[in-house]
């Protein structure tokens, strides 16, 4: 094995490199969160709520500051994950273009083609992808389309989830403390429980797990066991999310500590994100209490700004980590952007397994990247488009344009993490550039079921 210490720009590690005779192929475990606050989790600056297994993660393994997804909503920006390219590719810029815009059979997702590479493949949790599950991977459970109660029913079923027989694709949309019943078991847990069930039954064979929690979308289910923990935050809902992003952690502990007791953790590629930034809350919320406060980001995204739904910061730039120690060297932080759709060409690089020419793919394998068989940043320049918004970085920078002006607006991410001072005024050519940068990206993109408009910069 070889061992070298890299220093790059916004890169400092010591890679270590294993010789293509001792490298094995690893088993791979996406761990994805809903709706989850940049600063939700310690290791990104979160003050409220402990997640020692998150940062188990990111201490043994390589924590991106600023990793990004395609898009600020929940069925795009899912798609992209498991496709490796932009969803805007196929006409997905939001949740409702999945009724006028389909996936092509050409483009094969991460569960298939790890599988046609000889991988055992399973879900756990939320898919919300127009292909259905079943047809993607060997194993589903705890499925759930859009979001579910955290709580069972009196019959035993989960309201939105087919965590049992009864079907159901909408939650019960009423916040609350739970269990009402010792023995109600909390839905994360339960996925928690699948998901080490599966590593258990599938350890003699490389395999390819997605464990994608319900936490922390609502509705927001805390547990009764953290009521006295949590008193001292100002109000109910920020104390039952809190309980929320505590259970997703001791879950995300429960996948991690079953990897060690099949002694997996060395050669299992591990992956953590959320697929969009945290909710606003308020009146509009069904099951929003009338006592709490009335606009709200339900989530912390410091030092950004913004929200779910939305292409500021705090909508699109979330935790990221990479844990591989069979192959990258652990405590490495990266300021070098990423996004997700870079996951599958990264996972199939490591397992072995064959992209066709007929799946497009927009990510980059990051591990040259993180091994120093590659210098420099894995992307020149990141794209998104919603309906009501589109933006562009490169670099340090940031082009941002809203609905319903749509007037450019230019952000110097490295000195403005907020995007509080709009320099298009200041940087007119810059702006042009990059304005045309992504005009010349969407042209050639399919129509979106609500078009986004394309105003000329002068």
């Amino acid at each position: 094995m070889k061992t070298f210490r890299l220093l790059w720009p916004g890169f400092v590690l010591t890679a270590c490199v294993l010789s293509a005779a001792t490298a094995t192929r690893p088993n791979i475990v996406v761990i994805l969160a809903d709706d989850l606050g940049y600063a939700d989790v310690s290791c990104y600056g979160g003050k409220d709520v402990p997640t020692p297994q998150i940062d188990r993660l990111a201490r043994e393994g390589v924590r991106f500051t600023d990793g990004y997804v395609t898009c600020p909503a929940c069925a795009p920006s899912r798609l992209s994950l498991m496709a490796g390219a932009y969803p805007q590719r196929f006409g997905m810029t939001w949740n409702d273009d999945r009724s006028a815009h389909k996936l092509p059979d050409s483009q094969r997702l991460l569960p298939e083609l790890l599988r046609a590479a000889g991988y055992v493949t399973g879900l756990v949790g939320k898919w919300n992808i127009v292909r259905p599950a079943e047809r993607v991977f060997d194993e589903v459970h705890d499925f759930i389309e859009w979001e579910s109660d955290y709580f069972p029913q009196e019959d035993g079923r989960y309201i939105g989830s087919l965590a049992t027989k009864s079907p159901g694709f909408a939650s019960g949309k009423v916040a609350r403390w739970g269990p009402d019943r010792e023995t109600d078991e909390y839905l994360p847990d339960r996925m928690g429980r699948h998901a080490a069930e599966f590593i258990a039954r599938h350890a003699a064979k490389p395999f390819f797990l997605f464990v994608s929690f319900n936490s922390v979308h609502s509705p927001w289910h805390g547990r009764h066991g953290d009521r006295a923990r949590f008193a001292n935050l100002p109000h109910e809902v920020m104390r039952l999310y809190s309980s929320m992003i505590a259970g997703l952690d001791e879950n995300v502990g429960r996948v991690l500590d079953a990897l060690r007791a099949q002694k997996l953790e060395d050669n299992t590629l591990v992956v953590f994100l959320s697929d969009n930034g945290p909710a606003k809350g308020g009146p509009h919320i069904e099951g929003w209490k009338p006592d709490w406060p009335k606009q709200l980001i339900v989530g912390s995204v410091a030092p950004h700004r913004g929200a779910k739904t939305e292409l500021l910061e705090g909508g699109i730039r979330e935790p990221f980590i990479l844990r591989w120690p069979a192959r990258l060297k652990g405590g490495v932080t990266s300021s070098h952007p990423v996004i997700a759709n870079d996951i599958l060409p990264t996972a199939c690089a490591a397992a072995g397994a064959t992209i066709p020419d007929t799946t497009a793919v927009d990510g980059v394998d990051l591990l040259p990247f993180l091994t120093g068989e590659r210098s420099g940043a894995p992307h020149d320049t990141l794209y998104w488009k919603i309906k009501s918004a589109a933006a562009l970085r490169r670099g340090a920078w940031k082009l941002l344009m809203l609905a319903p002006e749509w007037k450019p607006q230019l952000y110097h991410l490295a000195t403005d993490p907020g995007e509080s001072r709009d320099l298009a005024a200041v940087e007119p050519a810059r702006t042009r550039e990059l304005h045309a940068a992504w005009q010349a990206w969407n042209a050639p993109l399919p129509p979106p079921a609500r078009p986004t408009p394309v105003v000329p910069v002068r």
